[in-house]
């Protein structure tokens, strides 16, 4: 892929919800000093919104650092991830052209996502997205997959998931296993959540666009998409969800506590199985 003219190194979408707010705090906290060489910008359908919110948090992060450093907030850019007509598309095409790398945290994915990830796979530019709607990352495999490989993009949904710290320690002893001559067989993992642990409106507003789908309309397939591999065959490795039916105690297998019902267990299981 290219990256000669671009104007930017990251675009930022969906910055003005939870989740996109901490990443826009991140991105303007690491880029004042340590990482100030990286050009990077907001796009929002309502850039008032967004420059209100961004500005708020300018304040923020110069008040962490005692306001030592100069913070300034980014270029707001203007599309409707809609694309309810052409011009909405070519505008939101000029806008991916425009970067490097695509970062959205608005969701439902399935209804803001699908348009961002085709114009990401035809021109080459890498995206990641924090969904955990398993069917809309199944429909941009069995879509964009190819075209993805073709133009060189990246494509890779469902960062940002609390499974990610199990997946890269179940990597790290994979990798420690075959340096002293073993193979993984086997891992089971436990998550510890506090009791204050809640649900983001974007969670939330998800959960009610999937409850509220016919899943009798999905297309049945010979097997789940997110084991395809790059030649299109079947992936080899199997990703279990073992999450209880009732609450269980766990004292024999990590000494304390008891496990239960996860509803993000199945979301967890299908990210480890694209991640494989």
């Amino acid at each position: 892929m290219a990256n000669t003219n671009k104007i930017y190194d990251i675009v930022l979408f969906g910055a003005t919800g939870f989740t996109g707010k901490l990443a826009a705090e991140y991105l303007l906290d690491r880029c004042r000093n340590e990482h100030s060489n990286i050009r990077w910008a907001c796009s929002a359908r309502n850039k008032a919104k967004a420059g209100s919110v961004l500005n708020k948090l300018v304040e923020t992060v110069r008040s962490a650092n005692s306001g030592t450093t100069a913070v300034s907030p980014p270029e707001i850019l203007q599309a409707d991830l809609l694309c309810k007509t052409e011009e909405e598309e070519s505008k939101l095409r000029d806008i991916v052209k425009s970067t490097k790398v695509c970062l959205t945290c608005s969701g439902p994915f399935e209804l803001y996502g699908k348009k961002l990830v085709q114009i990401c796979a035809e021109e080459g530019v890498h995206y990641a997205d924090i969904t955990g709607e398993t069917d809309f990352v199944r429909e941009m495999i069995l879509k964009y997959d190819k075209t993805s490989r073709d133009t060189g993009a990246c494509i890779i949904p469902h960062c940002g998931n609390d499974c990610i710290p199990c997946d890269l320690t179940v990597m790290e002893m994979n990798k420690f296993a075959r340096r002293q001559g073993f193979e993984l067989k086997e891992v089971q993992i436990y998550e510890e959540h506090g009791a204050d642990a809640t649900w983001s409106g974007g969670t939330l507003a998800t959960a009610s666009y999937q409850m509220g789908k016919n899943r009798n309309a999905i297309e049945k397939r010979s097997f789940d998409p997110l084991l395809k591999t790059a030649d299109g065959s079947k992936s080899e490795f199997i990703t279990t969800n073992i999450t209880p039916k009732k609450k269980t105690k766990t004292t024999d297998e990590i000494g304390y506590g008891a496990s239960q019902p996860w509803v993000m267990g199945p979301v967890m299981v299908n990210c480890v199985k694209r991640s494989k």
